[in-house]
This record gives structure tokens, sequence and C-alpha cells, in this order.
């Protein structure tokens, strides 16, 4: 009896001893041996490859291990189109079948073009998904960075370095730790390359956290003497509120300032829905344009904390310039308005302004964009809020797409070689997206860091995951990177981030 007791206590600390350990690093050569189990699928190995076929939702766990904070690197290959690979992560109760964990899961699919996150708890709850080109056959790099109730994930066809954002920068706090799984899911896959590491990301002393201000929706940021000026829709709780539009101002872009009405009703024509403004200077006086009762207006004052008046109290002609108003200089000085006109849903047109600033030449007006794409289709046909962006002899139109309500509510871009198009829609919008930790994140401008160093786009979110008003404005950091395929530069944003980010560049 002791003889035996003795034995079953070698074994028993004989398999303590095996349990995989952080840092881990899988070659595949010992597959199928320990420390790997199979849940289901056809599972082979060779080469420093590990390939799996058929089943429903195959995975196979790293027997023992048990990781909370982490970094993950693999390289996955979805082999057919409409094949997921991906990593399942945080997880207990791993088995086969579509679902059969609880934990999260982060995964690309091939053919249909998605990155995606997710968890089941104990059904699957979509985090967060983006558009993301992804082939069958082709090798892709994951990367995770999971702390506390961060997670970054990263996806890319070449190498990840530091310089590589992320395409998710989420939070979520369902799962602490867990066990760690390969995971197929509607056709063949194959993994390679795998390393897990303990992180600790480096303390951010000195950031921002998003929403940086409460009760703002629809903004637009001018810079003027060292000072950012943030005008925007007014959204209070109490719909007897005065009405106008906000203004609030910052030196940092993150500590703002409430400075009261910017404009108020009284000096402007129209009653109520005081929309989405933007704001240009002209020879010493500032102009703010606006929506009221969906028609455009446009107010001026000597300073750009107002107070704006319009001096005739009237809309801009014609009537089918609605809401939306966004003023562009090229760099020969010519100046374009492009606005939202509710024609099939709501259509951005553009024309050329003409030299008073307060009228549009209608022989100029043309269709921009429309909402053709199903990504602005969610609730009612949106394409809405253009913003222009020149960069390298090339016109970005940026806007939002589907209903301002809608938890899909979306950034997407079009490019031209001409202010006033034709337009070319990029083919993985949206750019940013609403995720379950940020909700309708979309209405947005641009603008410099104060050393002129970053570029952030500035946009509203919903007040919570439940409820849209009052809306509230957040940042986050924007970059083009080049297209491998030879197009325009791609415009890349960091966001929507929840999660702590370092002070934009300059910033104190």
């Amino acid at each position: 009896m002791l003889v035996r007791f003795a034995v079953s206590l070698v074994a028993i600390s004989g398999l303590l001893r095996a349990a995989p350990a952080l840092p881990f690093k899988a070659d595949f050569s010992s597959f199928p041996a320990t420390p790997w189990q199979t849940h289901g699928g056809e599972w082979t190995a060779a080469n420093g490859e590990l390939h799996v076929k058929g089943g429903a939702g195959p995975k196979v766990a790293i027997d023992g291990l048990v990781a909370g904070d982490f970094q993950l690197d693999v390289e996955l290959r979805p082999e057919v189109d409409g094949a997921q690979a991906g990593v399942v992560f945080r997880a207990s109760d791993v088995a086969e079948g579509v679902d059969a964990f609880r934990g999260y899961y982060a995964g690309i699919r091939a053919g249909q073009n998605l990155v995606m996150w997710g968890a089941t708890d104990p059904k699957w709850r979509s985090i967060a998904a983006r558009p993301f080109e992804v082939k069958a056959k082709q090798w892709y790099h994951l990367r995770l960075r999971v702390a506390g109730n961060n997670t970054k994930i990263f996806v890319d066809a070449e190498p990840i370095t530091d310089v590589t954002w992320p395409v998710f920068d989420g939070i979520d706090a369902a799962f602490t730790k867990g066990s760690i799984a390969l995971r197929a899911l509607d056709g063949d896959a194959s993994f390679r390359n795998l390393k897990i590491a303990a992180y600790r990301p480096a303390p951010i002393t000195n950031g921002y956290t998003n929403p940086v201000q409460a009760g703002c929706a629809d903004p637009v940021v001018l810079r003027h003497g060292g000072k950012y000026y943030a005008y925007t829709t007014y959204t209070p709780d109490f719909p007897r509120m005065p009405r106008g539009i906000r203004l609030y101002t910052s030196e940092n872009l993150v500590n703002w300032k409430d400075e009261g009405f910017a404009l108020k009703n009284e000096d402007s024509w129209g009653d109520s829905r005081f929309w989405a403004p933007d704001i240009v200077e002209k020879d010493g006086t500032f102009f703010l344009y606006y929506a009221a009762d969906e028609r455009m207006c446009v107010a001026t004052a000597k300073s750009p904390t107002g107070p704006f008046r319009q001096e005739k109290q009237q809309p801009i002609d014609p009537v089918s310039i609605k809401i939306d108003g966004h003023v562009f200089t090229d760099d020969d000085g010519l100046r374009y308005f492009y606005y939202v006109s509710f024609g099939d849903g709501n259509e951005i047109w553009g024309g050329k302004l003409n030299n008073d600033m307060t009228s549009v030449d209608p022989t100029t007006l043309k269709l921009m964009v429309k909402p053709d794409q199903a990504w602005e289709r969610h609730q009612w046909p949106v394409t809405e809020g253009p913003e222009i962006l020149k960069h390298k002899g090339t016109y970005y139109l940026t806007y939002s797409g589907s209903h301002f309500e809608n938890p899909e509510y979306a950034v997407g871009y079009a490019t031209s070689d001409n202010p006033l198009g034709p337009w070319k829609k990029f083919g993985s919008n949206p750019v940013m997206k609403s995720t379950a930790y940020a909700h309708g994140t979309a209405h947005h401008c641009f603008v410099k860091s104060p050393d002129g160093k970053e570029t952030f786009i500035v946009y509203h979110r919903h007040n919570t995951l439940e409820k849209t008003e009052p809306r509230a404005l957040s940042i986050d950091r924007v970059r083009f990177v080049s297209d491998p395929a030879g197009g325009p530069d791609i415009l890349q944003i960091h966001g929507p981030t929840s999660s702590p980010q370092p002070l934009p560049s300059g910033a104190r």
C-alpha cells in the first residue's frame, strides 16, 4: 500500500511538473503527445505546421496551461473560402462544437474578409468585427495582447512589428484567465509558429480614456492661436433647454472646458434641430456653418468664441442643401462645400463655395456618394457627415454610414483625384466601426496634435451601450499607410478605444 501511494505521488508530481508554463513555444514536433488535447476534427502535424480537417468547430488545447495576462503570436491560414482560423483564450469547458467553450475567441474568416472578436458566455456574443482582406491559403500573423480587461488584437499578412496598429483595442471583463486553444470553423485550417509569453504593459502615467467630454455630438474642431475649439450639436437631457451650437475649448484635446453657446437659436434662422457645425476663418472673420430645421445656415463672428449671428436670417440656397455642411479649402485656395441631401436615403453632395462664403455655385453641385453598400444601410440608408482630407495629391472623402442611433454606425471613406469626384469607395469599409464597448462611433472631424506630429479623429459616441443621448466626445489616432496593391495610401484609425491611451504628442 505504501509503495502504491508513493508511486501515485510520483505520478502526480510528474504531471504537475509537466504542466506547461509561460513562456510557451511550439513547433508541433511533439504532436499529438502532451500537452496537446484535441476536440474534434482530424489534426496532423508536419514540418512545423499543424493542420486540421473536418469537425464541428475543432479545437486543440494546450492541456494544463492557464493564462491571464499574456502575449500570443501565431501564424494561421484558412485553407478554403469561408473558413475561420483563430484562438480561443481565457477559456474553460473546451470541447468539440461550434461554440463549445466558455471564454474569448479572436480569428479571421477567408473570403468574407473579416476579423472578429467575441465570447461565449454561454451563447456567442460579438464584441467587435471589422472588414479585413483575408485570402484562403495565405498565412496571416495574429497577435493578442491581453492584460486585465483590455485586449489588443493585431492581424497582418506581414510580420507584426512595434509600429503595427491593433485592429481592436477594446475592453471586456467577462473572463480573467483560462486555457488557450487553436480553433477552426467552417473549413480546414493550418497553424504555425505559436508563441505565448507573460505580458505586462508599460503603465500610462499621463494619458486619457475615452470619452473625453460628455454632452457633445457631431463635433468639429478648430485650432486657433494654440487652442482647440470644439463646436458641437447640443444634446441635453431635457428637450426644453436652450438651443444652438455649443462650444468647448482645450489646450490638449483631452481636457475640455464648456464655454456655453457659441450660437443661440434667437441669433439664427430656424427654431430647432441645430446640428453638425463646421467652421472656417477668412480674413479675420469666422464662418460657422450648421443645420437648423434641416436647412444649412451660416453665421459669423470676429472671434472663435463668438457670439455668432446671422446678418440675414435665412438658409443657404438651393433648398436641396439640408444638413451636415463641410467646407474644404484646397491648396490653390478654392473652397468646396459638401452637405447631405435626402434622396435615396441620406446622400452626400458637393459644389464650389462662392467667395462670399455664404452661398454655393448651383451649377457645380453634384452627387458625391450615396448609401449603396450594406454597411451604410442599418436602420436607414445613410451616408452623412462628410469630411475631406488631402494626402499625397489624393482627396479622401470620409463619412458616416447607417443611422446614428444604430450600434452599427461607422466611418468609411472614398478617394478621388478631384475634390468633386468621381469617388471610389475603399474596399474594406468601414475603417472604424461601433463595438460592444463603444456604440455610435462615427460623425467626426480630423485635427493635428499640439506639436503637429500626430493626426486625431474627433468623433462622438453614444452615452452608454443602451442610451444614445447625451452623446460624448472621443478622440483616437489616425495615419496613412501604403497600399500593398499599389492604390492610394490606406487611412487607418486606431479606434474606437475605451482603454487608456497616451496623450496626444506635445500635450501637457
